[in-house]
């Protein structure tokens, strides 16, 4: 479960807020002498050692509590005693006010914390940002393996070894702020990057070579909401393209071009992601022209926050024809000590990967989280 909030924590999450302001009201040397009024422009500073004590000024409350002067801190305390009842407590489950339902916003404000983590993460380091799920998963078995892929215009081909039931998968995805600064502060364009590998690495007679891997970049504009619907929330939408490929030749090349949107809402410790798309028409050269009927025009997620180290994730596709097609990925992370987290899946159905998009695989699998979706 994770942790309660306290209404004396709402006090002290409102003066860690106004700590910073006494330290810009003093000249704090570092922040003061550059003109900043925010966290976020810390990183305008190009050296080291001052960039990281703007931080500071910002963000280590002792520190600007101690240094300030006596009225200014009276005066601070006042404002939080003001401030605390109506502020949110993003660390835990909600405000102090949830004591009741302690389920609450869960996912809310998870979701917020994690867009704040973005901003604060590239800000600060200009690197790499987590986008959906990163995992390995050493050890899966699979039903049924395709040894001959066929397509309606390449036909059908296959392999030049026999595929073994037992392989390993693993996805590793990420994202990228684009035209930073331009957009206003709710509004982000990404350039993002998927790939997942399925690798015989268990077929050692024929030097446990790389059976599939699929390639995802994408370019979206992501917009926060945080619309109250009553029983949901909107916390954001995006919309951009997104094109999918395998990377071989002809006859087991695969790819295809969609406009994706999704929409993401929250309530207590669920979220629910629509995802619909479009695939934008190909010429007579298309690999796999009939690859809606199997995937269908949409992709529709539910995440369940168990406790902060813990979530269930379920994916579901559907054809909505009536040659009824599904496809369903279950997730569940959880802690193995430490920083670490386990990860099981089990995934039904078509695409799984895209030489497979139209041949069902079942597959369990066990292996690591390395990022998960919140």
């Amino acid at each position: 479960m994770l942790k309660r909030p306290y209404a004396m924590l709402s006090k002290a999450a409102a003066l860690a807020c106004l700590w910073p302001t006494l330290a810009v009201a003093q000249g704090d040397s570092h922040a003061g002498e550059h003109g900043l009024s925010s966290p976020k422009d810390c990183a305008l500073i190009n050296e080291g050692v001052p960039r990281l004590a703007c931080y500071d000024s910002f963000n280590n409350p002792k520190m600007a509590r101690d240094t300030a002067p006596e009225q200014q801190v009276e005066e601070a305390e006042e404002a939080a005693d003001n401030l605390a009842p109506d502020r949110q407590n993003l660390e835990n489950t909600g405000t102090a006010s949830d004591e009741d339902d302690p389920d609450r916003n869960v996912m809310g404000n998870m979701v917020d914390r994690s867009v704040n983590a973005e901003k604060a993460l590239f800000s600060f380091s200009g690197s790499f940002i987590s986008h959906r799920p990163s995992y390995i998963l050493p050890v899966t078995w699979m039903d049924d393996t395709n040894q001959t892929p066929t397509s309606p215009r390449l036909g059908t081909t296959g392999y030049d070894y026999e595929l073994e039931n037992e392989e390993a998968k693993y996805q590793i995805s990420f994202k990228v702020p684009l035209l930073t600064g331009w957009l206003e502060d709710r509004t982000t364009l990404w350039f993002g990057y998927t790939q997942r590998s399925f690798w015989q690495v268990y077929n050692k007679d024929d030097s446990a070579p790389f059976r599939e891997t699929n390639y995802e970049p994408e370019v979206f504009l992501r917009h926060q909401t945080n619309w109250n619907l009553g029983a949901v929330t909107l916390s954001g939408v995006t919309i951009g393209m997104n094109h999918q490929s395998n990377g071989q030749s002809e006859p087991r090349s695969r790819s295809w071009n969609r406009v994706k949107a999704s929409a993401g809402f929250t309530s207590g410790r669920w979220l629910f992601v629509v995802e619909p798309w479009y695939r934008i028409p190909e010429d007579s050269k298309d690999d796999n022209e009939d690859i809606e009927r199997y995937l269908g025009h949409a992709n529709y997620g539910v995440i369940y926050k168990l406790a902060e180290d813990r979530t269930f994730s379920l994916n579901l596709m559907n054809n909505l024809r009536s040659d009824n097609r599904t496809s369903v990925e279950f997730g569940y992370s959880f802690p193995l000590g430490g920083t670490i987290k386990g990860f099981f899946q089990y995934y039904n159905g078509y695409g799984e990967s895209l030489i497979d998009y139209n041949h069902r695989i079942e597959r369990f699998g066990l292996g690591i989280m390395l990022n998960d979706w919140l």
